[in-house]
């Protein structure tokens, strides 16, 4: 690489290879963290809607069964 502009490409080359394994390792870590893959999802993500649908519906449960066992 004796050409300047060579050595600008190749920076390039590396600083966004470099920003693309930065995304992918804050994508596991923010997956990791939480309980729900899907927290990161904007929209559209089926797995989130379901699990959200479980957690009302167990948290129903919880208050109903409460109520009957202290009634």
């Amino acid at each position: 690489m004796n050409n300047w502009q060579e050595w600008v490409v190749g920076v390039l080359i590396v600083l966004c290879i470099a920003r693309v394994i930065y995304g992918i390792y804050v994508f596991f870590r923010r997956t990791r963290e939480s309980a729900n893959p899907c927290d990161s999802c904007v929209s559209g993500c089926e797995l989130k809607d379901m699990m959200e649908k479980k957690q009302k519906e167990c948290g129903v449960k919880k208050k109903s069964t409460k109520k009957n066992c202290c009634g």
